[in-house]
């Protein structure tokens, strides 16, 4: 505000000092009729005075100028400013984004990884347990076939009995009563044991004798 009450009293001044001027060389030119060079002096004379009047103009219009240069300069640099920190945000969201996804990405392929391991594993033993039970049943069908002489897949009641004291005759320590009846495994009473009786009887007594340990 006081910038352009400067201003506005200069140009005033200025305007005052140019009628000021042409009136007194009116005056001077009717009253002593003096050659162009007294023109010439007074005419610098007023140029003086006018260059003296306008410095403060000079000044209040460089003032001026500064003053919206230096608000323009600074509403241009704010706005730079804002630009690049926008940009420098939003790259940042974007790298932290791109971590995320990779991070997720990562454990999800981890826990693939995990499950067909764990996947992997379980029927590593499940086939362990098969293989197991299948060597067992091999085995106990092994067994159950020595005392069948004529390969039937049954075992007579003269068939057991010929088992029993082959078997007998290698352990002396041990005695008939100690070894299972033929009743035991014949479990339908039709006089022959098959492999299902024979596994089944040999399972329960397998069971007992863990038993007995135990309480022991």
């Amino acid at each position: 505000m006081n910038i352009m009450i400067q201003i506005r009293g200069l140009l005033l001044l200025t305007a005052c000092f140019t009628l000021s001027a042409s009136q007194d060389y009116r005056e001077y030119a009717d009253e002593y009729g003096q050659q162009d060079n007294l023109y010439a002096d007074y005419a610098i004379k007023q140029q003086n005075k006018g260059a003296d009047g306008g410095g403060g103009a000079g000044l209040g219009k460089m003032l001026l100028v500064g003053g919206l240069g230096w608000f323009t300069g600074g509403k241009v640099h704010s706005k730079r400013l804002t630009n690049k920190l926008k940009k420098a945000h939003l790259k940042e969201q974007k790298t932290l984004y791109a971590q995320y996804y990779n991070d997720v990405y990562k454990i999800q392929q981890q826990n693939a990884e995990l499950s067909y391991a764990a996947e992997q594993i379980q029927h590593a033993l499940s086939q362990m347990e098969t293989d197991r039970e299948m060597e067992a049943v091999q085995r106990d069908y092994d067994e159950f076939k020595s005392p069948d002489i004529d390969g039937d897949d049954r075992i007579s009641r003269a068939e057991f009995s010929m088992y029993v004291k082959n078997y007998l005759s290698n352990y002396p320590g041990l005695s008939e009563a100690e070894y299972p009846m033929f009743d035991d495994f014949d479990h339908d009473g039709d006089g022959f044991i098959s492999f299902q009786e024979y596994a089944q009887q040999m399972a329960l007594q397998i069971s007992q004798a863990e038993k007995a340990h135990t309480k022991n």
